[in-house]
């Protein structure tokens, strides 16, 4: 998420205008909009004051990432298409017999 979509997302909560952000940050509109639409990146100050003045409070906080899902992703995109679906139709078997095991 860029920091112009941040900044819109807390105006919109706190149900500003782009003009009524811009006056609460001694600004104009026109800098509120081309930070929104990504015509110019704030950097992080910005983006924080603009969440501020818009009521809001921006937490930032650093976690591991998991490159599970990707690593998941790489190892069916090595897969021919025919190898894809007949994984697809097998993981259908079995869920459908977990699920008929289930019902008893």
């Amino acid at each position: 998420m860029t920091g112009g979509l941040l900044i819109r997302e807390a105006r919109k909560r706190a149900q500003l205008t782009q003009t009524e952000l811009a006056t609460r940050l001694n600004s104009h509109q026109s800098v509120v909009a081309r930070w929104e639409t990504g015509g110019t990146n704030p950097d992080f100050d910005t983006v924080r004051n603009a969440v501020r003045a818009a009521g809001y409070e921006l937490d930032v906080s650093l976690h591991p990432t998991d490159e599970h899902d990707l690593a998941l992703i790489r190892r069916e995109l090595r897969l021919l298409p025919y190898e894809r679906l007949s994984s697809m139709v097998e993981a259908v078997r079995i869920f459908t017999a977990m699920s008929d095991a289930a019902r008893g």
